[in-house]
């Protein structure tokens, strides 16, 4: 007969998720108004096509909604963080959260700038007696012009009035949606920062915002160019805006909430080891081959489907 020895071992238990962690790691992870930035194609091809109106009108929509969803990721994030830490700044993260919007007073400078423009150059048009379309082509891109392509444009007295309120009103407005985005990046900096305090206290290493950095990337500079070149100099700003607020969602802003996902979960890891925390589907690494983009093992240097050599990681100490 077998001889049985008996073991005394303990096993733990494996811990209740953090239903509210998971939440907030998934929502930080997640990338949000990617609709919100425009091409540089599609921003050239509105802006000529309306006169410089429509794309301002949409970004300014379009930013306050995707500030309002990454308000909301940061302050579920800070209302975790005052609930787990008794770190003396997790009440202060909670009331910088809630201060995450858009600015009111940037976006109405904006807006009044749009409209009187708009309202100025109507008025004119409408007292000179002209036809509205020949009057406007001869006060914006036919300024200072004989011919456009096969058009004609016609003299018209008030055009430099007209051009001058053009281009000072929409430099004005895209200029003050430009410094719009350019503060929330500061205020997202400064929250973080916050954050790497209470996050560095518990162990885990400090997350740095993801600079803005210079928004007037070579494709934006060229429409910029084109911009200038059918006589519409405030295109400019207006490429400038465009380029800061697509780079900021598609990229700064994204990179920063994935930081701070890291470090997160890293700090879930710390405080309870026994329980399963996986790794969101967006902070997962994946091969940088277009046509393969297969799950790849974090600091794998080779794909495993394709073979292709990854990017080669920086941050490590040979």
């Amino acid at each position: 007969m077998s001889r049985f020895t008996p073991v005394n071992i303990t096993i733990d238990s494996p811990q209740a998720p953090d239903v509210l962690a998971g939440a907030v790691l998934n929502g930080l992870s997640r990338p949000i108004g990617q609709k919100q930035s425009w091409s540089v194609v599609k921003a050239l091809i509105l802006g000529v096509a309306t006169f410089g109106v429509v794309p301002l009108l949409a970004w300014m929509r379009g930013f306050r909604a995707f500030v309002i969803g990454e308000q909301q990721q940061f302050l579920h994030l800070a209302r975790w963080v005052r609930q787990n830490s008794e770190h003396p700044l997790s009440r202060q993260l909670e009331s910088d959260a809630s201060e995450l919007r858009t600015g009111g007073f940037l976006t109405f400078v904006s807006l009044i700038a749009l409209f009187a423009t708009v309202l100025a150059i109507w008025n004119i048009i409408d007292r000179s007696g002209r036809m509205p379309e020949h009057a406007l082509i001869a006060g914006t891109y036919g300024y200072g012009q004989s011919r456009i392509m096969d058009y004609t444009v016609r003299p018209f007295a008030d055009a430099g009035r007209i051009f001058t309120i053009w281009f000072w009103g929409l430099s004005i407005a895209y200029g003050f949606h430009w410094l719009q985005v350019t503060l929330h990046s500061a205020d997202i900096r400064r929250f973080v920062d916050r954050f790497s305090q209470i996050a560095q206290s518990e162990g885990v290493n400090r997350v740095r915002a993801d600079p803005l950095g210079t928004t007037l990337r070579p494709l934006w500079l060229g429409a910029a160019v084109c911009m200038i070149l059918v006589h519409a100099p405030w295109g400019l700003l207006m490429m400038l805006a465009g380029a800061a607020q697509r780079r900021y969602i598609t990229w700064s802003g994204r990179n920063t909430r994935a930081d701070v996902a890291h470090r997160l979960r890293a700090m879930l890891m710390r405080r309870r080891p026994n329980m399963l925390i996986p790794m969101p589907v967006y902070l997962r690494e994946r091969c940088i081959a277009d046509r393969c983009r297969a799950e790849l093992p974090r600091g794998a240097n080779f794909c495993r489907r394709c073979g292709t050599k990854q990017r080669t990681e920086l941050d490590r100490v040979a």
